[in-house]
């Protein structure tokens, strides 16, 4: 096959000498800072797990990518940045995202067709397995540090999902004002790690299914962590009386936001008065913390609602917790207040992985895609958890730029696959350190 040679670029800018530019550089990658990530996925097996839960109705005879070579390909291209499975016919024959899916070298990876038939192809019983495995490798990979802190803290919060066209089980929202799919997320918060993902509807309340996630997940923590204790946090919409049983059966110290209401507003009254009156004498801001003993109708025993009284010179703000928890009021809000690292957490999610990218039409598709999104996110959180310590807490977009993303020239020879990392990369310390640090010999 004769191949058309295009033709030879020139610049003229440059002052020394002209400069000509062409690609016929050879097998060129922008990503060569995953292969410290893809051994230590190698060392713990966490795509391979993950591969061996998800059923493959496709005939053996015909299979050219294989499943674990599919997980691994889209993957590593969500860690990378390629988001959309549409990214794969430019990808696919990138030689490190060959490399790292365990492809034979200038062997063309899935391309977007196999992709979306294999996202199409899971059953609800696999994934439904994928978010319990996530749970046992958190055992695994963060026992240490759990028995070390002796606290799990699981941090409970929905989000949006925008949904685009005709897409099952997406309906308007009038909570976020827009057609979408509403997925529940539980994040450890010391180790940041997903414990549990789902997609409902976009209509689902922000509560709707979070006591069976709690259930398949909180007896598999307490049975490998006996005498752990473990501590839960959610906003408001989680305000739900069958979440605070199933708190006190299971021995969580739970703190939720609960919405005010008129016996709460006039149980707080006397505090705010008062200081309504203390700002209006010194024009300082004034803010108290309390608590009282309250029983609803629908509830089986009195539980402890703490408070927070605020007055300022735009006014009064309550706020309202529903506690089982035994410090003092303002210890109750400065524990619940810390949620705000679930929120950057999720953003993370989102924005970082783009797992706001649910465009398949059927739901269940979908709800994989969500999961794959998951599982790129652990994989990511778990390495991190492995660098050198002011790199443990970096996000995914810092990750990417000065780890991940390192220009290299692959070449293969007839012992081994060379790869030519770039001389210039400001980051080399920090590569040679971690990829060290799972070297395989």
């Amino acid at each position: 096959m004769i191949q058309s040679v295009l033709p030879q670029l020139t610049f003229s800018f440059h002052r020394h000498q002209s400069i000509h530019a062409d690609f016929s550089g050879g097998q060129i990658t922008s990503d060569a800072g995953l292969l410290p990530l893809r051994a230590f996925d190698q060392r713990h097996h966490l795509t391979g797990d993950w591969a061996q839960l998800l059923r493959d109705p496709r005939d053996d005879d015909r299979i050219q990518h294989d499943s674990l070579a599919l997980l691994r390909q889209r993957l590593y291209q969500i860690v990378a940045g390629y988001e959309d499975a549409n990214d794969a016919d430019r990808l696919r024959h990138d030689p490190l995202l060959q490399i790292v899916a365990d492809q034979k070298l200038g062997d063309p990876l899935g391309s977007q067709p196999t992709l979306s038939r294999w996202e199409n192809a899971p059953s609800a019983r696999d994934l439904v397995r994928l978010n319990d495995l996530w749970c046992e490798q958190f055992i695994r990979l963060c026992g240490d540090q759990v028995r070390q802190r002796g606290e799990i803290l699981l941090d409970l919060d929905s989000t949006d999902d925008p949904t685009h066209g005709q897409q099952q089980l997406s309906f308007f929202n009038g909570a976020y004002g827009q057609h979408m799919y509403h997925p529940m997320l539980i994040f450890e918060r010391h180790t940041g790690a997903l414990l549990a993902a789902r997609l409902r509807p976009g209509n689902a309340s922000s509560h709707a299914r979070i006591v069976p996630m709690l259930l398949r997940l909180v007896p598999r923590l307490q049975a490998a962590f006996p005498g752990v204790k473990i501590k839960l946090r959610g906003d408001a919409g989680f305000a739900l009386p069958l979440l605070y049983e199933f708190c006190e059966f299971f021995g969580i110290e739970y703190a939720i936001g609960i919405p005010a209401n008129c016996v709460f507003q006039q149980r707080a009254e006397p505090l705010q008065k008062k200081l309504k009156r203390r700002y209006r004498r010194t024009q300082v801001p004034q803010r108290n913390f309390s608590s009282f003993p309250h029983r609803a109708r629908s509830w089986p025993r009195r539980r402890r609602i703490c408070y927070k009284a605020e007055h300022t010179a735009t006014g009064t703000n309550l706020r309202f917790v529903v506690t089982n928890y035994a410090g003092r009021a303002a210890e109750v809000f400065a524990f619940y207040n810390d949620r705000g690292e679930c929120e950057n957490r999720i953003e993370e999610f989102k924005n970082g992985f783009r797992a706001d990218r649910l465009s398949c039409h059927r739901f269940l598709a979908n709800v994989f895609r969500l999961l794959l999104h998951a599982a790129a996110y652990n994989l990511v959180n778990f390495f991190r958890h492995q660098l050198p310590q002011p790199w443990r807490s970096a996000q995914i977009e810092t990750l990417r730029a000065q780890l991940f993303k390192i220009g290299a020239r692959v070449r293969q020879t007839a012992r081994c696959i060379r790869i030519h990392l770039a001389s210039g990369w400001p980051f080399q310390s920090l590569f040679r350190e971690v990829a060290l640090a799972f070297h395989t010999g």
